[in-house]
């Protein structure tokens, strides 16, 4: 059977130009390897930092990643998991671009291995509140009263507030994923053999409760990404031009 490779949390339009150039560069070089591979690519949410499809518009700053995504699907099947910065995927990328979209957790059978995978925005316990706006923001009468914005007007004001919440935390509180380790644990007591999930930037391959948590990391900044093969889950990091396995691999817990 053919490998699946996990990407996550490229935020594609977050950095200044020079970081932007390196992420493109190494994203292309990994689509190519996976082509030749003849794999398929699960996109775990956040690959754009803000993604909105108007009636006949779209980001033009994507352009040429989209472009790129639309040749993989001649040769691979490529599944995108809405995240927190582009839950507004809708038909443009489904039968234009050709990717299989799914709005929260998407399960793959693979051999003998059942697949849970899920972006993971909304998990923690203290998130009550988002939750609540990440309802709102998918609303079908919200969706349309955004597209009411002139584009240029929707897309600078979404990129702007995306960049304030990611400064607006606390530099001294440290981020515990103790939450999405938690559920990833009570997904493997329903059946699942792997939990797949991004969001939190923290790469895992952790064998726990009679199978594996994994996180692919951050596109972003680590260039990570996760394998399930005939040897199980793994982790590794793209140089661009090759892979090397990532630190702590696997770790029993």
């Amino acid at each position: 059977m053919k490998p699946i490779y996990f990407l996550s949390d490229a935020h594609l339009g977050a950095q200044d130009e020079a970081q932007e150039a390196l992420k493109r560069e190494r994203l292309f070089s990994f689509l190519d390897y996976v082509k030749t591979e003849k794999a398929d690519l699960v996109i775990v949410g956040d690959l754009f930092d803000f993604w909105f499809e108007y009636k006949s518009v779209i980001p033009r700053l994507h352009f040429r990643v989209l472009c790129k995504l639309a040749d993989l699907t001649r040769f691979c099947t490529i599944h995108y998991i809405a995240g927190n910065h582009d839950f507004w995927l809708d038909s443009f990328m489904r039968h234009e671009i050709g990717l299989s979209l799914h709005p929260d957790e998407f399960i793959i059978q693979w051999g003998e291995y059942n697949i849970f995978i899920i972006h993971g925005d909304g998990l923690m316990k203290r998130d009550s509140g988002y939750r609540l706006m990440k309802r709102v923001f998918r609303n079908k009468c919200c969706i349309k009263l955004y597209r009411m914005f002139h584009p240029d007007l929707g897309i600078s004001l979404a990129l702007g507030l995306s960049r304030l919440s990611r400064k607006s935390g606390d530099p001294e509180e440290k981020f515990s994923d103790q939450d999405y380790r938690d559920y990833a644990r009570t997904k493997l007591t329903q059946g699942y053999n792997i939990v797949i999930m991004g969001h939190t930037h923290i790469a895992a391959n952790e064998k726990t409760n009679g199978g594996w948590y994994v996180n692919p990391g951050n596109w972003m900044q680590d260039f990570s990404f996760a394998v399930v093969d005939e040897n199980g889950p793994a982790l590794y990091q793209w140089n661009g031009n090759s892979a090397a396995p990532f630190k702590n691999n696997q770790q029993e817990v």
